[in-house]
């Protein structure tokens, strides 16, 4: 499944790109347990963040993405972000991002493959962050 924008998202970038706010937020990775689709429509509170079993949301700096534009398509990549869990969480449909400073929600993902289901002290869940303009 894609990365779905939030329209919220989009007004944010715009008025960035207009100069009417700055968008240099940092952003912030978490991880969702609630069985949802992303949609555009959909706020912070559509998702229900993992929580407990050695679960702590990333902050994502923005210094440390790399952009660059090939065939036409602008990508954003972070370095992979891995979570290690402590005991059974459950299952984790996705990641959302939000920005840090304001919690406004800026993009989610379904995990095509998942859910995951977190049972055991070991478990992994291994995200590279990319975003993509086309």
């Amino acid at each position: 499944m894609a990365i779905v924008a939030a329209d919220v998202a989009e007004v944010e970038a715009l008025k960035a790109v207009l100069g009417h706010t700055a968008m240099g937020a940092t952003w912030t990775l978490k991880l969702f347990t609630n069985n949802v689709t992303p949609g555009e429509s959909d706020t912070a509170s559509t998702y229900t963040e993992a929580t407990g079993f050695g679960y702590v949301a990333k902050t994502l700096t923005g210094s440390s993405w790399t952009v660059a534009t090939a065939s036409g398509t602008t990508s954003g990549t972070y370095a992979q972000q891995t979570w290690t869990f402590t005991g059974a969480l459950g299952n984790v449909y996705g990641y959302f991002y939000v920005r840090a400073d304001t919690g406004v929600l800026m993009s989610a993902e379904r995990f095509s493959d998942g859910p995951y289901n977190i049972a055991n002290n070991g478990d992994q869940i291994s995200i590279t962050p990319t975003l993509q303009l086309a």
